[in-house]
């Protein structure tokens, strides 16, 4: 609790004289100034309400130096301070700049990748389902070619039979002729039955030719069913080499998806390495930053000095500018006493 009697205004003026004669105003000495009276506790909020009150007056009375100085080099730091933060500010802006700009160009070589991955797995789908096509062809090819040979077997055999009957029709005929030759006397009493013959013999020949002919159509039609599907196996083949070949260039394509999902990922660590520059450069003028304050100390001490010797020098300089009026008055009156002495020493030549 506060001591009755201990008030700001006590504690200001004990300050104030304090910081007057060059000392520090401390707790322990406005009690001592107030003469013992007075807690801590109660001098401490007081004391510091001063101080935020006259900060020039504190730091004069810390420092012993004028407060214009202190305040100028404090601007100085500050200054400093500032440009070395904003400078910081820009590279970290450049560097989260760059790094948002490689993360996005990372995700989009991954949706990349992934959508070339998602056409190899749609091609090679569509591969396997071209074989397997290739493979229902080649063996519909097969069918076709052993229905084939069967009905090439089927016309051979009909062929044989055709030639049977045309042999059995050729000694047929040679049979009428031979019995026309040896039975003319029994022309009219056969000639029915020969007639019979000729129209059954006709028959079977008309019969036979349309086999025959509907045959040939039946190999017609399978020989272009044929090449129709000879048609179809090229065409699955051209497909399965453009397959093939687009298959090669998206493999290609991930290849160089790869390459640069690597190089993005060695930029990402070279900007690490960067960042941590940076961070070595923040540190480092930091660092310069102490010492340009150090120097900056010493450029005061010396400014002090050359403003001492200038002060010497001003002086030196008036008194060398007394000595030039001096020197100035003393050339004057030789200046008249020369031209005296001429004036006299013409006088003399002219009366001799």
């Amino acid at each position: 609790m506060a001591r009755p009697g201990v008030l700001y205004v006590q504690v200001a003026n004990a300050a104030a004289r304090l910081a007057a004669e060059g000392q520090n105003p401390t707790i322990d000495s406005i009690r001592a100034a107030l003469g013992g009276t007075g807690s801590k506790s109660t001098i401490a909020p007081l004391l510091k309400r001063w101080k935020s009150a006259h900060p020039a007056t504190v730091i004069q009375a810390d420092l012993g130096l004028p407060a214009e100085l202190v305040m100028a080099l404090k601007e100085v730091y500050l200054k400093v301070q500032a440009q070395a933060t904003l400078q910081f500010e820009q590279a970290e802006q450049i560097h989260q700049a760059s790094n948002a700009a490689l993360h996005e160009q990372l995700q989009q070589t991954v949706v990349e990748q992934e959508a070339l991955l998602n056409i190899q797995q749609q091609q090679a789908l569509a591969l396997v389902s071209a074989d397997t096509r290739l493979q229902e062809l080649d063996e519909t090819v097969q069918r076709q070619e052993i229905a084939l040979a069967g009905l090439r077997s089927e016309k051979l055999g009909l062929e044989q039979r055709l030639a049977d009957r045309v042999a059995e029709l050729a000694s047929l005929t040679q049979q009428l002729q031979h019995a026309r030759v040896q039975f003319e006397h029994y022309q009219t009493s056969v000639a029915q039955q020969r007639a019979d013959e000729r129209r059954t013999a006709e028959q079977c020949q008309h019969r036979l030719e349309y086999e025959l002919t509907e045959l040939r159509q039946r190999l017609l039609a399978q020989q272009t069913r044929l090449g129709e599907l000879q048609a179809q196996e090229q065409q699955l083949s051209q497909d399965n080499v453009h397959l093939q070949s687009s298959l090669l260039t998206a493999q290609e394509a991930l290849i160089q998806s790869r390459s640069a999902h690597a190089q993005v990922v060695y930029q990402l660590a070279e900007l690490n390495q960067t960042h941590q520059t940076l961070e070595q450069r923040h540190e480092h003028s930091e660092r310069r930053l102490v010492e340009a304050q150090t120097n900056l100390a010493v450029i005061e001490r010396e400014l002090g000095l050359l403003a001492q010797r200038l002060t010497q020098t001003e002086t030196q300089l008036t008194e060398l500018t007394t000595e030039k009026q001096l020197l100035l008055q003393d050339n004057a009156v030789l200046i008249s006493q020369l031209a005296e002495f001429r004036s006299k020493q013409s006088s003399l030549l002219s009366g001799s």
